[in-house]
């Protein structure tokens, strides 16, 4: 076999839908999958097209189906078309098309914390295990020059706690969670 058949036959088998799929992991207990979907009306698909958890049992449950899908254990491509023959079957769509990507286990855990006030770009932050409160204001490009460090205010679960990041004591810059909202201070003024 010449090297233009060898290039031509792995063109063709990258091409081949199976070999797609044959990436594909079995989607686990516990996961999280998106799923979009199309060839139906418009506005169910907003309502249909989520981000959908797989319960603890492996299912997983969608707009207007009575039953919960079996999703543990089936790679995204296999459970895409179990979903399409579910609408099909219970005569809700008649060609819907699905599309499931099974999320990251990184990015299924990763949440979300606010960082506001004295920081060069304000925003929302990925927490990752570990992190503190100046990583979190490291990935937003660190303090202004007008920035208070010595009175950084957590607002966790709605209880407020006040933290000197100046401060040489590591127990000022501790670990943030989920959900927690960081507002730096300007010098100076006064904020509650």
């Amino acid at each position: 076999m010449n090297k233009l058949s060898k290039l031509l036959l792995c063109i063709l088998c990258l091409s081949l839908p199976g070999f797609a799929f044959a990436q594909e992991t079995a989607l686990k207990k516990g996961e999280s999958i998106t799923l979009r979907i199309s060839g139906v009306p418009a506005e169910d698909v907003g309502l249909v097209s989520a981000k959908y958890g797989i319960s603890d049992a492996g299912t997983i449950r969608l707009p207007y189906l009575k039953i919960e899908i079996s999703a543990a254990g089936l790679k995204p491509s296999a459970l895409a078309r179990k979903i399409e023959a579910a609408y099909r079957t219970a005569q809700i769509y008649t060609q819907p098309v699905i599309q499931v990507d099974a999320t990251t286990p990184e990015s299924a855990q990763q949440r979300f914390l606010s960082v506001v006030g004295e920081v060069k770009a304000p925003q929302g932050v990925g927490v990752v295990p570990g992190m503190t409160l100046m990583d979190a204001i490291a990935r937003c490009g660190g303090f202004t020059d007008f920035a208070d460090v010595k009175k950084i205010k957590l607002t966790r679960g709605g209880k407020v706690s006040y933290h000197d990041l100046k401060s040489s004591d590591p127990k000022q810059n501790i670990n943030v969670q989920a959900n927690d909202l960081i507002t730096v201070r300007q010098r100076g003024r006064l904020f509650r």
